[in-house]
């Protein structure tokens, strides 16, 4: 921090906060649903217009550029982890890891577990693509089909797919939204991870039982399962299917169970799935394996779906990802620093005396921003950095803001029509968001969970020593 900045901070009010938030709506809102930018670009606009408001409160181009670097800092970590989770993605797919998940895992559809089956499915792609936009794009189109052929409602068959697909989103460590509530909350992504179970886990199961109820009345209906059958046929021509190489995702989960540091675990990972591809897919060329780690793994079949879901990882392909978090939480320190959300949230959140409040506010704050930036990330990021402080203060481990972070910022941007989730599902799947929103079991489940565990305690983690006594 600037001299300068230490001995003269300029606040600025809650009237410039609340039109610099409305510009950036402007600029989201615009940006991602009417001139559809590339979202690195839309955030780099946003930065440029928060330094900008900076300047214009007398804030020197010093200033503003090491609020900008100080929030820099803070993506180091997470960057370096997305970097090498594109490796472990990539080493996966060609070591036959996610391919033999997702062979084994279609063959569970029928009739009757139609809708619990797909939503299994779709956690399961989800997690190991670290993508929700992928499972919905690939299998969840296909889901859709078959859905339609046994005469389940387009809605409820969304709603699965939606829940199933935002799984990973919350819960595995290659998501980049993952990351980046571990990074805004400012702990560990194995704690967090770990943390989230506890909202996810009974989510999860909830839903399960609700898909399976809805399903058993279709248990007599004929199913389609021509593609189904196409991606499996093609996934079996490609690749050695063998439940051997699920050695390695059991190795990652006993490796976060021991709280190894999350880069040498992934490194780990890595290593291995480069390892399991010598020996169990011969078929691909030593540069082809090794340029998994690199640039990632490329398929070409005469099915798109496969192609889709198999053509990924490398380092090289996350450096969206990398970039993105340097903007957005370069962005935020500087909203940060000069005020703009302490002026909106910050006095909420200061005025917030109980754990209790402090959660079901981080919540609320959370859908408040969704609804005014239309942005899943900057509803991580801008809560997770207002709320910080008020977390250290009534002694709450980070680890609670970073669930709730992912049980809000992550979910409410897929059940609100005009945010870029919002926009991205209908246009995917053809079901508007509020005819699949009553059936997404799984994102309703999750922050109802949240209020319910604030209210009562539950799973409320506190520090063995609160930083102020109230």
């Amino acid at each position: 921090m600037s001299e300068k900045a230490t001995k003269t901070p300029k606040k600025i009010g809650l009237a410039a906060a609340i039109i610099t938030l409305a510009i950036l709506s402007l600029i989201f809102c615009g940006g991602f649903t009417f001139l559809k930018f590339n979202t690195q670009a839309i955030f780099l606009v946003a930065a440029i217009a928060v330094g900008v408001v900076a300047l214009l409160h007398g804030y020197s181009l010093k200033d503003v550029e090491e609020f900008f670097l100080d929030g820099c800092r803070g993506a180091v970590l997470p960057a370096m982890i997305l970097m090498v989770v594109g490796a472990v993605i990539g080493s996966w797919i060609v070591s036959g890891i996610v391919p033999t998940i997702i062979y084994y895992g279609l063959g569970f559809l029928t009739p009757s577990t139609f809708l619990v089956a797909g939503f299994a499915m779709c956690c399961l792609i989800s997690f190991f693509t670290g993508s929700s936009y992928t499972a919905i794009s690939t299998i969840g189109i296909a889901l859709l089909g078959i859905g339609m052929g046994l005469d389940v409602n387009p809605a409820i068959t969304a709603g699965m797919i939606i829940s199933g697909s935002l799984f990973g989103d919350k819960m595995s460590p290659f998501s980049d939204s993952t990351n980046m509530a571990a990074a805004a909350a400012g702990t560990d992504v194995f704690d967090h991870v770990y943390s989230m179970l506890y909202t996810t886990v009974p989510a999860v199961i909830i839903s399960a039982i609700l898909y399976f109820v809805l399903g058993l009345k279709h248990a007599g209906n004929a199913m389609d399962m021509t593609a189904i059958d196409n991606i499996r046929n093609t996934i079996a021509a490609n690749f050695n299917i063998t439940p051997i190489v699920l050695i390695i995702p059991i190795l990652t989960i006993f490796m976060t169970i021991k709280k190894v540091p999350p880069i040498m675990a992934l490194v780990i990972s890595a290593v291995a799935g480069i390892v399991f591809a010598f020996i169990f897919q011969p078929q691909f060329t030593f540069k082809t394996i090794m340029d998994s780690l690199g640039s990632g793994f490329t398929i070409n079949t005469e099915f798109a779906d496969v192609n889709k879901l198999l053509s990924r990882g490398g380092m090289m392909n996350m450096m969206g990802a990398v970039c993105l978090t340097f903007l957005v939480l370069g962005m935020g320190q500087i909203l940060q620093r000069i005020g703009v959300m302490d002026a909106v949230l910050g006095k909420l959140a200061a005025a917030v005396n109980t754990p209790r409040a402090l959660v079901i506010t981080t919540l609320g704050a959370c859908l408040l921003t969704t609804m005014v930036c239309a942005s899943q990330y900057v509803a991580i990021v801008l809560p997770g950095q207002v709320m910080q402080p008020a977390y250290t203060r009534l002694g709450v481990k980070k680890r609670v803001l970073s669930r709730t972070l992912e049980d809000g910022g992550t979910i409410f941007c897929f059940l609100l029509p005009w945010t870029t989730s919002g926009v991205y599902v209908p246009g995917v799947l053809g079901v508007p968001v509020l005819s699949y929103a009553p059936y997404a079991f799984f994102c309703l489940a999750c922050p109802i969970l949240c209020v319910v565990y604030a209210l009562t305690g539950f799973a409320i983690f506190k520090e063995e020593q609160p930083a102020v006594t109230e």
